[in-house]
């Protein structure tokens, strides 16, 4: 069993612990701080899921796609997107922890179904300024880095991912990392996108726009601050009741009962 009193001794010795921080760490932490702390605290390895995997690999084959097409203005065709993605996902499937309920074939087909979805209704509005781009700077005196998917011509944050279910509202950590981006991003227009594709029998894509707000603006400047004092603090607390802790969805699931007793649900 791993003592409190230890890990908290561990947690104050690392001075680099929270020192740059990030929208998704600032997810993590926020959806459990437990889990946050085996990742970045302990850094115990935590192995993609067939799901997780799957959304970086259909990241990976669009983000090619507009990669290039800063240079050429035009879209590659969708079956070459598509081989792109078969690529993505082999090399993603070496390090994948599939789950009972994953099955590798299924999720390539979703991906491929996906993929051309996109391609076709989303891919030839998008005009790219820059794909991948590395932003970093300070906010709220916090050190701050994240990677912006898409930045557009008219300086729009476009934010692409993937999902079991139609989203039924903008989620305010996607806000949150919209603003965190167009804070950090040079020529930004405050205005962002959340393309949403949807793993369904039938293949959805999401588009959802949106205009960042001061509200936004303040939410930002008062919690990069706020979570790492708490990163920092002596106690990590287990939330057993987020959406995400579950032994389905969480590497740490063992840990977390060694540690703190209970039992973590199945999914």
């Amino acid at each position: 069993m791993i003592q409190l009193a230890s890990t908290s001794h561990t947690a104050a010795q690392n001075a680099d612990l929270g020192a740059v921080l990030s929208p998704s760490q600032v997810r993590c932490f926020m959806e459990c701080q437990t889990r946050w702390w085996f990742k970045y605290g302990l850094k115990y390895p935590d192995p993609p899921t067939g799901s997780l995997a799957l959304g970086r690999a259909v990241h990976a084959s669009l983000g090619y796609n507009f990669a290039q097409k800063v240079e050429t203005y035009e879209d590659l065709p969708t079956e070459g997107v598509q081989a792109l993605f078969r690529e993505s996902w082999a090399l993603e499937c070496e390090q994948v922890e599939f789950r009972d309920d994953e099955n590798p074939a299924q999720l390539a087909a979703i991906g491929e179904s996906l993929v051309a979805k996109y391609m076709h209704e989303m891919a030839p509005v998008i005009e790219p300024a820059a794909v991948e781009l590395r932003v970093e700077g300070e906010i709220g005196g916090v050190s701050v880095q994240g990677w912006v998917d898409i930045f557009d011509v008219d300086g729009r944050v476009v934010d692409i991912k993937t999902a079991r279910a139609r989203p039924s509202s903008i989620e305010p950590m996607h806000r949150f990392q919209a603003a965190t981006y167009s804070r950090l991003t040079p020529g930004a227009s405050g205005r962002g996108r959340i393309d949403t594709l949807v793993k369904t029998k039938i293949p959805q894509v999401i588009s959802q726009s949106f205009e960042l707000n001061e509200g936004d603006l303040v939410a930002i400047q008062s919690l990069y601050p706020l979570i790492q004092e708490a990163m920092r603090a002596k106690v990590h607390v287990p939330n057993r009741l987020a959406v995400t802790c579950s032994r389905r969805s969480c590497a740490y699931w063992r840990h977390c009962e060694s540690e703190w007793g209970g039992e973590v649900p199945e999914r």
